[in-house]
């Protein structure tokens, strides 16, 4: 019999208390002479000597209740080669292994590397098994090789097999395959053990998306086994994205680079190099304390459009499989745009953002417009515009809600001016949808043009109009601010408030940005006709509008597009076609499709991909987006035992956490073999600490020290 608590055994020493209690009782009293109580002298010496026996036995059951119940917080158990003497064999029986196999297992400490370590627990568990065991092993990351039942020598071949991999983290998934192939093995004995270094991230990943439907006997006990240590190192590339989403041929675009030191120690001499197709542009030197997180900043210049593949280098660091990240930003020929308005206005408050749009279509910029009315939006594909501006409708129907959401949830931009006319409450029902916050009233009157307000004073910087005007590099912005004679109030939500790209000079928002799944809804506080603000007969209108709308159509598609590892690729583009392939690191892959009125739904399951380029051809046309790991892969922080437990109890049946952080080759194999236990039966001795205590209570009730003779 062996313990899987055994530092319990400390409690042991409660077993004293009662018999500290009783030589404290027994104490010889000090004689007094009492002429009254001379009659007990003729005491019979076997009474005395009864009552000594009654004292012993009570002494006796107390200590080894007391016994019993440390034993039984020390969870004993039979080992499985003891377990078939007591009717408990093994013989049948099922032991799964979930093995840790990602990135973070690439850790070396003073006992070797981690995934090293945890093939050797792995293998020790199933050396020490019965001759009938089977056996079913899965790794946490990657995909899943072999879901079926192995036995010894198979499974001993096939856990060499395993090793440190850059791909998707699926712990959940892994844990809810394992009980559900146990609960296909009907009547057998099964167990789970998952060996990892607790890392806090992959632990979350339980804690927050197990959970089983498992109940009693179909809940398997897990026990945990616990390798590596608390000290690392790493420096990693956390992410890449365009300071700015106007993007386009000659237009400068900022690519903001994130470093973090997730370690311990600080980090000199690390070099961050930024690569377009190949050329290096850029290059800076990395300083970082422990913990540290900095943002460099290396600009873009597009020279012509098409896709751009770019990846960020840190060079220095111990672990080098997040020291690249890869991006791609498409550079549009051309931008779609859908301009929508309420015909019901009246014509002499028209605004001028038809005719710069009708402008822009016919010079030859990035943007192509098409115009209907409000009414004829429900028959529109909308799947082939890159953007929708809703232009001033004084109500927005109810059965346009879920569409327009899905449009802007699927990459896109959703520009809305609202028009004098408006109903709040339809307008509120509507930015409900999207979370983006709710108009509270107007200010000013429109139509009297009496300045209640006015633009707050633009600077280069800003995103609207970064690098709109060619000026020295220490000259300031001058523009004459228009005047606004009317607008709404708007009042962002308090959890995310977005990002306000225009303000008044009474700092209240203007023009305010709120992404929705992955795109945005750009909402406007006025409108662009004359009643709102003279802002239409100033020279920055043209430029200032056309930047304005190209931040809405560049959203998603000419901003950064990112798969992340550990996720379904699903995605949705405007284009349709009959034959798509996709290609990631030179392997192919045909994913599955479907056509939705909004373009086509392109779905694969990824579990085998690395971090790459991932090109996708639809009928010839070319699109390619990065591959990431999870940033969390990079964050080595793990978890104590006693964390580990907190983490994990709620989520699974867990048999108990054993840690071998530091163990020789000897001691993993004697630390398995206490955990490869073939029955646990703490319940017995919590019987026999109840059957003492309640032999303690008839002997002190029914045992008489005297007899009748007395």
């Amino acid at each position: 019999m062996s313990f899987l608590n055994p530092f319990l055994f400390v409690a042991l020493a409660a077993a004293a208390i009662p018999v500290i209690i009783h030589i404290i009782n027994f104490r010889k009293p000090r004689k007094v002479a009492f002429s009254t109580l001379a009659f007990f002298q003729e005491l019979q010496k076997s009474a005395i000597y009864r009552l000594n026996i009654k004292r012993y036995l009570l002494l006796a059951l107390r200590v080894l209740a007391i016994t019993m119940l440390v034993m039984a917080l020390a969870r004993p158990f039979i080992p499985p080669q003891v377990a078939g003497w007591f009717g408990t064999s093994e013989e049948g029986g099922v032991v799964a292994i979930l093995v840790d196999n990602g990135p973070s297992m690439m850790q070396v400490d003073e006992s070797g590397p981690y995934m090293d370590q945890a093939k050797s627990a792995a293998k020790e568990i199933i050396d020490q098994s019965s001759d009938g065991v089977r056996f079913l092993i899965a790794a946490t990351h990657g995909e899943l090789e072999s879901g079926r039942l192995m036995r010894r020598g198979e499974a001993l071949r096939y856990l060499e097999t395993l090793e440190s991999v850059n791909k998707g983290a699926y712990p959940e998934e892994r844990m809810e395959v394992i009980h559900r192939r146990l609960a296909d093995e009907p009547g057998e004995q099964g167990r789970i053990y998952w060996i990892s270094d607790a890392r806090e991230s992959q632990l979350k990943k339980i804690k927050d998306h197990f959970e089983p439907d498992y109940s009693g006997d179909d809940y398997y006990p897990v026990t945990f086994i616990r390798v590596g240590g608390d000290n690392f190192q790493n420096v990693a590339v956390t992410s890449v994205e365009t300071s700015g989403q106007v993007l386009g041929e000659g237009i400068p675009v900022g690519v903001a680079v994130t470093v973090r030191n997730y370690g311990g120690q600080p980090v000199h001499n690390s070099y961050l190099s930024l690569e377009i197709d190949g050329e290096r542009i850029g290059q800076y030197e990395v300083d970082l304390q422990e913990g540290q997180e900095r943002e460099l900043l290396f600009e873009v210049i597009p020279e012509s459009h098409g896709n751009i593949r770019g990846k960020a280098v840190l060079e220095g660091g111990g672990y080098t499989f997040d020291n690249t990240r890869y991006f791609s930003i498409d550079v549009p020929e051309s931008r779609r745009v859908l301009l929508v308005r309420d015909r019901g206005d009246d014509d002499s408050g028209r605004s001028y953002l038809q005719p710069v749009l009708e402008a822009a279509s016919e010079t030859g910029t990035q943007i192509r417009a098409s115009f209907i009315d409000i009414s004829e939006l429900r028959d529109a594909e909308l799947g082939r515009y890159d953007a929708v501006i809703l232009e001033s409708p004084r109500v927005i129907p109810d059965y346009l809600h879920a569409e327009l959401v899905q449009f802007v949830q699927q990459g896109r931009g959703l520009l809305f001016v609202p028009s004098e006319q408006g109903t709040i409450e339809s307008y509120n029902r509507f930015l409900g949808r999207f979370q983006a916050g709710t108009f509270t009233g107007m200010r000013g009157s429109y139509g009297r043009f009496e300045e209640v307000a006015s633009f707050q004073m633009l600077s280069d910087g800003q995103v609207l109009v970064d690098d709109l005007f060619e000026m020295r590099e220490d000259e300031e912005v001058r523009i004459d601010m228009p005047s606004i004679y009317h607008y709404w109030r708007y009042q962002p939500p308090e959890s995310a408030p977005g990002t306000t790209l225009l303000r008044s000079n009474l700092e209240e928002p203007l023009f305010v940005e709120r992404t929705s799944g992955d795109g945005i809804i750009l909402i406007g506080a006025l409108g662009f006709g004359p009643g709102w603000s003279n802002l239409s007969i100033k020279p920055i209108y043209a430029p200032l509008l056309y930047r304005m709308i190209l931040y809405v159509v560049a959203w998603e598609d000419g901003g950064v597009r990112e798969h992340t590892l550990g996720s379904p690729f699903d995605r949705s583009i405007a284009d349709i076609g009959t034959e798509v392939t996709m290609t990631l690191n030179g392997d192919d892959f045909r994913p599955e499709t479907a056509t939705t009125a909004n373009g086509m739904r392109i779905r694969y399951p990824a579990r085998e991909w690395s971090p790459g380029w991932l090109d996708l051809n639809l009928d010839g046309r070319e699109y390619t987006m990065a591959v990431n790991q999870d940033i969390s892969e990079s964050d080595f922080t793990s978890l104590t035992v006693v964390e580990t437990e907190e983490y994990l109890e709620d989520h699974l049946r867990l048999a108990g956490v054993v840690d071998i952080s530091g163990y020789s080759e000897t001691e993993i194999r004697s630390a398995m073999a206490s955990v490869s236990f073939g029955r646990e039966i703490w319940n017995w001795f919590i019987w026999l600490a109840l059957v003492f205590m309640v032999a303690e209570c008839i002997i002190s009730k029914t045992f008489k020290t005297e007899s009748s003779s007395d």
